[in-house]
């Protein structure tokens, strides 16, 4: 090893530094270790879990008085969510609402590919726009100051990625809530999603804790966990963007909500670009390679590098090379932040942020 370089796991690549990482004497992380002892259990819940999501989304179908939408998705344009569409509307020939969360920085092409993957599916989209300067503000905050976001958030996602998924998680579930809409789907790749919303599943049927009664072992609530500090910090501003609590008013309505979709399927990356783009699906060339709908993904990987110490995606990532889905030399190329890129620069401009506020 090069002196003065991180240590790295020998089997799935994950770095010094990452949140709660331990290495035994063998150089192997403790997250590679635990995925050995973990995965038989994963799959056992996995089938219960994609057993329970199949019998939900029948009993909506057989349902007497259907809603005009069976099921809302929070649609970026990506790819992911993109075959989640697909998936949901060949499969289960299920009627359903897209939900675009525009956040100032959606690629032009993510956006052609929402308007020709819904009409190509004969799916419906509705989009929120907050204000320009609401979403700098909220952007800006998270690439300049420490949130005080626990390793389960930071983990997943940088500063910038939290707070735009609470405002996505957030949009879309009061669209699901005014319509009366009864299954609410977000696309994630393997390794994106918590753990933690299995066990929300098994609880609650649903992968959002979102209960009108308090358990004694309630187990983390990521909606609440992102939108605390941005409320706390800009108030009224952000209040409709952002889902207020997990704890819901007794017999309010409220979507189930299903994250980890690809436990429904094997999830292969290569077969859903092919799927999609028989469909209209054109992958962006102005995103980087973590993304593709977001332009300001770029600048929120670099913050978090700078932040933290490591790549957002970097546990995503060694998750799927565990797998076996990705090498370690995968990982090098994907996490390569290209910080002289026209969407670098240009991230920075819209914001009206200088490089060097970045610490």
């Amino acid at each position: 090893m090069i002196q003065g370089a991180k240590k790295e796991c020998q089997k799935c690549g994950l770095p010094q530094g990452y949140p709660g990482i331990k290495f035994n004497r063998e150089g192997i992380c403790n997250y590679c270790i635990y995925f050995s002892l973990y995965r038989e259990r994963e799959n056992i819940i996995k089938e219960k879990l994609k057993k329970e999501i199949l019998e939900l989304i029948n009993r909506v179908k057989r349902k007497k008085y259907r809603n005009r939408y069976d099921c809302i998705v929070a649609y970026s344009g990506g790819k992911d969510s993109s075959f989640l569409l697909y998936y949901l509307k060949k499969k289960f020939r299920l009627k359903i609402l897209a939900h675009v969360l525009d956040n100032g920085f959606v690629s032009p092409q993510a956006f052609k590919n929402i308007k020709i993957i819904t009409r190509n599916l004969g799916i419906d989209y509705t989009i929120t726009r907050p204000p320009m300067d609401v979403l700098r503000d909220i952007f800006v905050y998270a690439l300049t100051e420490k949130i005080p976001y626990p390793k389960e958030i930071l983990a997943m996602m940088s500063q910038v990625c939290a707070v735009c998924l609470g405002m996505v998680f957030g949009t879309t579930l009061n669209n699901a809530i005014d319509k009366k809409i009864p299954l609410m789907f977000v696309g994630f790749t393997p390794g994106q999603y918590p753990a933690v919303s299995l066990e929300n599943f098994l609880k609650v049927r649903s992968c959002i804790f979102l209960s009108d009664k308090v358990y004694k072992d309630d187990p983390l609530d990521i909606i609440k966990i992102i939108g605390d500090p941005v409320r706390e910090k800009f108030g009224k501003r952000v209040e409709k963007f952002y889902f207020k609590s997990q704890y819901i008013s007794s017999g309010m309505f409220v979507p189930k909500v299903f994250l980890p979709f690809h436990a429904l399927l094997d999830y292969n990356e290569k077969a859903i670009i092919e799927t999609i783009s028989k469909i209209g699906w054109i992958r962006p060339h102005d995103t980087d390679a973590c993304s593709t709908n977001c332009l300001i993904n770029t600048l929120g990987n670099f913050a978090c590098k700078k932040q933290l110490g490591y790549h957002p995606y970097i546990g995503e990532l060694s998750h799927m090379v565990r797998e076996g889905k990705m090498s370690v030399k995968g990982i090098k190329e994907a996490t390569k932040i290209e910080v002289d890129s026209p969407t670098f620069f240009y991230s920075l401009e819209k914001l009206g942020l200088k490089r060097r506020k970045i610490r």
